[in-house]
Order: C-alpha cells, then sequence, then structure tokens
C-alpha cells in the first residue's frame, strides 16, 4: 500500500484550475461576500444569468420590463401615501 495521498479528480482539477493564492483568494471573497445578504443574493442571481446566457436576448428585455412595472407601481403606492399623510397633516 502506498502512503501518498491520492488526489480526486476534481481536486486535481481545482489546484490545477487555481494556484494555492488564487483559492485563498477566492475563499476570503467567499467569506466576504456570506457578511452580507444582499451581496449573496446579487451573486446568485448573477450565477442564474450566467447560466441562462443563450436566453438573453429574451432576458434582458423582459427583467427590464418586469423591473419597470415593479417600480413605477411602487412609486405610485408611495406617492399615494405621502398625498394622504400630507391631507391630514395639513
Amino acid at each position: 500500500m502506498s502512503k501518498h495521498k491520492t488526489k480526486t479528480k476534481i481536486e486535481t482539477e481545482s489546484s490545477a484550475a487555481h494556484p494555492r493564492w488564487k483559492q485563498q483568494m477566492l475563499n476570503i471573497l467567499e467569506t466576504q461576500i456570506s457578511r452580507y445578504p444582499l451581496l449573496v443574493q446579487l451573486r446568485a442571481v448573477w450565477k442564474q444569468l450566467q447560466d441562462e446566457r443563450e436566453f438573453w436576448p429574451y432576458l434582458i428585455p423582459l427583467l427590464i420590463l418586469v423591473f419597470l412595472g415593479t417600480y413605477r407601481g411602487e412609486r405610485k403606492r408611495v406617492m399615494a401615501q405621502i398625498a394622504t399623510q400630507n391631507r391630514k397633516g395639513a
């Protein structure tokens, strides 16, 4: 039996793809990102968008339309609340 540790295929591929210092930097980055929930969500959305790259010509305009519709609806609701508060306070 050999006393040498045999590396798995994944370990070999990851070590070949990233030098040790780069892997350490990636680990530090992962730790820093995990501290902030918004960054975790943004990173997850970015990864999902990367997976759907072939559908970007359809997906990106759809996301823009959904964003604009949601933004306008929220803004209308906030403006109505402000107007109601101004009427009560005046």
